[in-house]
């Protein structure tokens, strides 16, 4: 006999809900990414298409957790249209368990079912360090190679504070807590493995005001679970301290994985011209602010 399993729901599942069709999922994607869902086929490649960057990734991997669907890993996130509307089709029902009953070990039907369980009340004064996929955690002495050698290796060093200009390890770890409010290392909630780096720096407390930097490994760039967990720290440090707005330094060649964000998640206050040198040319500086009146989009 099979049934389906609500306990832990104070609510009952309605028999007549049936499933959006895969072309109300598109046209869903469509209102999300503000375009066309004609423009949207199965085929579009999420970024080489459709130039998603890492705060468009994010949203959409918002839309998806809402669907009911969790990815906790890069390598696990869809790559296309149709990866997309694939993941939400087979997550039907987020929260409900359809079980086989009448036998000695009833177990789950399909690798996306997940039981409904009752949640436990949180306090809400206790901080919020975790998503579904990354925590973030005080640096403890043994990180301190990971992350040099997160700020010395080419694919970020140029991207960070030093600018493609390694320093040797004993000026690193002197600068490491330098001006800085709070920092936290960036773990994989899977396997504890760090991936990166979110610190609060220049913060100002007359003015209330502070400044959020982040760096993670390559792997993670572009793919919207980095971005979750900065947002998650946005709200960490309005949650903990009398802040009125976070300011973002935002060098030129960084701008291309931010700027779907503008007008968003945070406000273009002013742009420094030919602020930076690298790679043979000058680029802007854009200085960014995140307000604490202004929602930051949930990633949990």
């Amino acid at each position: 006999m099979t049934t389906l399993d609500t306990r832990g729901d104070p609510s009952r599942v309605d028999p007549s809900r049936v499933a959006p069709s895969r072309e109300a999922y598109r046209r869903e994607l469509a209102d999300l990414l503000g375009l066309d869902h004609a423009a949207l086929p199965d085929a579009a490649r999420l970024v080489d298409d459709l130039a998603l960057d890492s705060l468009a990734m994010m949203r959409l991997l918002t839309w998806l957790e809402a669907g009911g669907v969790t990815l906790d890993s890069a390598s696990g996130r869809p790559t296309s249209v149709g990866g997309v509307l694939s993941l939400l089709e087979k997550a039907t029902f987020p929260g409900l368990s359809i079980r086989v009953t009448g036998g000695p070990d009833p177990h789950p039907v399909g690798p996306t079912d997940v039981t409904a369980r009752a949640q436990p009340a949180v306090d809400p004064l206790v901080p919020v360090l975790e998503t579904h996929a990354f925590r973030l955690a005080p640096i403890e002495p043994n990180d301190m190679g990971f992350l040099y050698t997160l700020a010395i290796q080419p694919e970020t060093c140029f991207r960070w504070r030093y600018r493609g200009a390694p320093p040797p390890f004993d000026r690193f770890t002197a600068d490491l807590w330098k001006q800085v409010l709070v920092q936290y290392v960036a773990r994989r909630a899977q396997d504890n493995e760090p991936v990166g780096l979110v610190v609060a720096y220049g913060a100002n407390v007359s003015l209330r005001h502070a400044y959020l930097g982040a760096v993670f490994q390559p792997r993670c760039a572009g793919t919207g679970l980095a971005a979750q967990i900065v947002a998650l720290f946005a709200r960490h440090l309005f949650h903990t301290f009398p802040l009125r707005k976070l300011y973002l330094e935002v060098p030129g060649f960084n701008w291309p994985q931010l700027r779907s964000g503008e007008n968003r998640l945070f406000q273009v206050e002013g742009v420094l011209r030919d602020h930076h040198y690298y790679a043979g040319r000058y680029w802007d500086q854009f200085v960014c602010a995140i307000y604490r009146d202004e929602p930051i989009e949930d990633a949990r």
